[in-house]
């Protein structure tokens, strides 16, 4: 897979304490959570400041979480497992991993009454895939045959504005065929045998000719054909979404509306502990007493996240970073289990490797040999590296959060008693333009978790690139054994060879150590006594609406 875009992905957006899984629903037993006689009302918390619904843009935990009650995916993923199982979809077939049959339900509709149809799907796609509408999922189209004919060359400044300067030579991808109203023929660029496995992720989702005709307004107000349908949307402050009545599919909560409040990082904690939200999960520093409460742990919900927390380099910029004992030595510097415990208790434990143990196939633990804590092998590593300039401070940037400058001002501290390495924080509103355009003079934080349940997904988006030169965007990493290994797993005749293949190539990694591991997720969220059935979604840990119970 070639990531050469600076593409903000579902799992780089998401916060360092995405853990704390701020979906919910309407108010708990405490005082002031009665509702009022009407619709059966779950509410909710947003708190990474949504920009917009529409499918092929939306990559982060809460426009996810959203979306996936107002549309229907071709696949949907069991939350116990992730295996992926049909929905719109009734067959996904291919004969040679290469060539890929789509056969759709019918009687399907968007909430406006057009058709979800062969063509809903290939208008979707082809929009997402042409460049110059720069939307945050363009890259998971550069499979298909025909993409790279749509990239053409542009450029988006901090508004969104596109400045076109090379334009792209097809407004569609050659390799999606429309058969008739039912059935879809796609052609990748080369064998990939997980690719209906990447098919229920948001930015496949099909879209009307309505909405594509005014993106601008449906990314406000979609035209789903979930089994909710968005009301109204006061950006920054209320979404609101109401039961769909002519819904026919099977997957249906039982409650009639949603409300979802946007609220700034952890500060929705107070709301729900007044009954205004149904779930929530506290701040770090109210995480203790949350735990115990006897009334509250009766009502809490976790299980193991699948976001990884990492740090990078700009490996692009030399030395020290491209130095591999230097890059040892920040990670064995790093006491992770304190770390967790202070800053994240509960929420979070120590990784030691890339992709996250049995979170999808393939997953394995301990791929990470310098992820131990070892402050002598570390200042070993560190003089065999050369040393660091005398009175130059490490710079550590990230986006603006408070959970997470806590947690990595605590791996600040942990590097400069343990190393002697001065450093500051810099935390910016603009990390991932700033992270793609290679505008970082030192380490920078990181977060991944999976689109889709195949140990691919942490691998070949984060780190190939298929320039030997350049290697990836981000970090500037290229390794052709590492690139093999993924070619010959998407080549693979079965998941499960692939899955194999793609173990290897992170054990390649773990040679390079390109990255340093820092803590797996642990999903974690309390529930009010009005809903129940709160299953966790096993990729961004928030929780599962369509399971989700009101029982008033």
């Amino acid at each position: 897979m070639s990531i050469i875009k600076p593409k903000v992905t579902a799992a780089l957006a998401l916060l360092a304490a995405s853990v704390l899984a701020l979906s919910g629903c309407g108010g708990g037993s405490s005082p002031g959570g009665e509702q009022p006689e009407g619709p059966k009302t779950v509410r909710l918390a947003l708190t990474q400041d949504v920009e917009t619904l529409l499918p092929m843009d939306s990559n982060v935990n809460d426009n996810i979480a959203v979306l996936d009650v107002i549309y229907d995916g071709l696949v949907r993923y069991r939350p116990e497992t992730t295996e992926p199982y049909n929905y719109i979809a009734s067959e996904i077939s291919s004969p040679d991993n290469t060539v890929w049959t789509i056969t759709i339900k019918d009687g399907f509709t968007f909430h406006n009454g057009e058709p979800v149809d062969a063509e809903a799907f290939a208008r979707a796609w082809n929009y997402a895939a042409y460049g110059p509408n720069a939307v945050e999922n363009n890259y998971f189209f550069e499979r298909i045959k025909g993409y790279e004919e749509m990239q053409g060359e542009y450029e988006e400044d901090d508004e969104g504005n596109v400045t076109v300067t090379k334009e792209p030579t097809t407004k569609e991808l050659s390799g999606v065929e429309v058969v008739d109203p039912s059935t879809l023929k796609v052609t990748l660029n080369a064998p990939f045998v997980g690719f209906s496995t990447m098919l229920g992720y948001t930015g496949f989702f099909p879209v009307a000719k309505a909405c594509i005709d005014d993106v601008k307004a449906c990314a406000v107000k979609p035209i789903g054909n979930g089994p909710f349908q968005v009301e109204e949307w006061e950006q920054g402050v209320k979404l609101t979404a109401d039961r769909w009545a002519d819904y026919k599919g099977e997957e249906t909560p039982n409650y009639d509306r949603i409300e979802w409040t946007e609220y700034s990082g952890s500060s929705s904690w107070p709301d729900f502990q007044a009954g205004d939200l149904d779930t929530g999960a506290p701040p770090p520093a109210e995480w203790q007493s949350a735990n115990n409460d006897p009334e509250l742990t009766a009502r809490k919900v976790e299980r193991p996240g699948a976001g990884l927390t990492y740090l990078g380099f700009p490996l692009y910029k030399g030395a020290p970073w491209n130095n591999i004992e230097f890059r040892k030595a920040i990670s064995m510097a790093i006491d992770r289990k304190t770390i967790i415990e202070q800053v994240l208790p509960g929420q979070a434990v120590p990784a030691d490797s890339w992709v996250v143990p049995g979170g999808v196939p393939g997953g394995e633990a301990g791929t990470c040999e310098w992820c131990t804590f070892d402050p002598d092998a570390a200042k070993a590593a560190l003089a065999k590296a050369g040393g660091w300039p005398e009175g130059k401070k490490l710079t550590i940037s990230l986006g603006q959060n408070e959970t997470q400058e806590q947690y990595f001002r605590a791996i600040g501290d942990q590097i400069k008693l343990n190393l002697g390495i001065e450093y500051e924080l810099d935390p910016t509103p603009d990390f991932f333009a700033r992270r793609g355009a290679r505008d970082f003079d030192g380490a920078f934080r990181n977060n991944w978790f999976p689109d889709y349940p195949l140990n691919e997904n942490y691998l070949a988006p984060v780190y190939a690139s298929g320039d030997a030169k350049k290697g990836n965007t981000n970090f500037g990493y290229y390794n052709a054994d590492f690139e093999k290994l993924i070619a010959e797993g998407d080549q693979s005749k079965s998941v499960e060879e692939a899955v194999a293949k793609y173990a290897e190539a992170e054990k390649v990694l773990a040679q390079d150590f390109p990255t340093v591991p820092l803590s797996f997720a642990l999903a974690v969220t309390f529930h009010s006594d009005r809903v129940e059935n709160v299953v966790l979604d096993p990729f961004s840990g928030a929780t599962k609406l369509r399971l989700l119970k009101y029982v008033g």
